[in-house]
């Protein structure tokens, strides 16, 4: 089905009913788990209702992304604009800002944002290159062997995780061969 034009960058231009159910699925059931582990880890911690709200939002935004981006729809979508996939690897600070927002140690999301950026920079330029999947495994494989080694509370381990996939692997590789014309 169409998307309207004000989805095209997060859904592309055509979404199946099935990915769109299962968007909403995964936004669901994954914003409830990691929800229900922020209760559980931080119960004693207060913030302002403004860091909930936005970092709840970042947080959702991730969770859902993660998903999004796996579908054909996405994928098209980016895999005709090489300009687009670059500014969308640089505008994703979440990890960075979620941080922030909840407390959690500033130089551990730096280091493996950065990872995941840089990541998703060597992939992106393996745009048409049948070694992007592979390499893409290897690279989010290493990357979740760090953040589990972080010293952070499980809740965000867990986010950083889905930001290394949602920006490493499911936006910067393309899973339908598409080639980009650009």
């Amino acid at each position: 089905m169409d998307m309207p034009q004000s989805l095209h960058e997060i859904l592309g231009e055509q979404q199946s009913k099935l990915a769109l159910f299962g968007i909403t699925a995964f936004t669901l059931l994954g914003s409830v788990l990691v929800f229900i582990l922020m209760h559980y880890q931080m119960s004693e911690q207060s913030y302002m209702w403004w860091q909930y709200v936005l970092g709840g939002l970042i947080i959702i935004d991730i969770i859902a992304g993660t998903a999004a981006n796996f579908t054909r729809g996405t994928n098209h979508y980016y895999a005709c604009r090489a300009r687009s996939r670059w500014v969308f690897i640089a505008i994703h600070i979440h990890l960075i800002v979620v941080a922030v927002l909840f407390e959690q140690p500033l130089i551990q999301a730096l280091y493996i944002w950065s990872y995941v950026i840089i990541s998703a920079c060597i992939l992106n330029a393996l745009f048409d290159k049948r070694i992007q999947r592979f390499l893409a495994m290897i690279l989010v494989s290493i990357g979740l062997v760090l953040i589990v080694g972080l010293a952070s509370m499980w809740w965000y381990k867990t986010v950083a995780a889905l930001f290394l996939v949602k920006v490493c692997y499911a936006f910067a590789v393309d899973h339908y061969d598409i080639k980009s014309p650009t």
